[in-house]
């Protein structure tokens, strides 16, 4: 019988340690609005990634999505925590799920980075396109590079 008791009690301590270690993060939604879409039933990539994440690599992100194109603009939304971080969008037009580059590594597809940076001689750091989500600014807006 003190076996069961101390298996119950060890049981509850677990339980109760578990369920006191683990944080709930609260999220909330950030809005993209992407425009200068230049052609519709294509896919836009959009990855959304956070310090220390291999930005803007493609395919390293943290969260993404794939949207299929219907207009000149669109809109995609993210169940995020509080903090910094970037994005990076590219417009695979020729369908192949990759970004596709010239012999200087420039992107031969439309692309975008948040606050709208435009590369000039190499990718973008994570610091060149950062911006803070916080209750205050749920919507950012990326017009893509062609």
């Amino acid at each position: 019988m003190q076996i069961f008791k101390f298996l119950f009690l060890l049981l509850v301590f677990f339980v109760t340690v578990g369920a006191k270690g683990q944080a709930v993060v609260a999220t909330k939604k950030l809005t993209i609005k992407i425009t200068n879409i230049k052609e519709n039933n294509k896919i836009l990539y959009v990855g959304i990634y956070r310090a220390g994440d291999d930005f803007p690599a493609f395919n390293k992100y943290w969260k993404n999505i794939k949207v299929p194109t219907s207009g000149s603009s669109e809109i995609v939304e993210f169940e995020v925590p509080v903090g910094e971080y970037a994005v990076a969008i590219s417009h695979d037009l020729n369908g192949n799920g990759k970004l596709d580059k010239n012999l200087f590594g420039y992107p031969k597809e439309p692309f975008g980075f948040s606050n709208n940076f435009k590369p000039k001689l190499s990718s973008p750091s994570f610091s060149d396109c950062k911006f803070t989500f916080n209750h205050a600014n749920s919507t950012i807006s990326i017009k893509l590079i062609d």
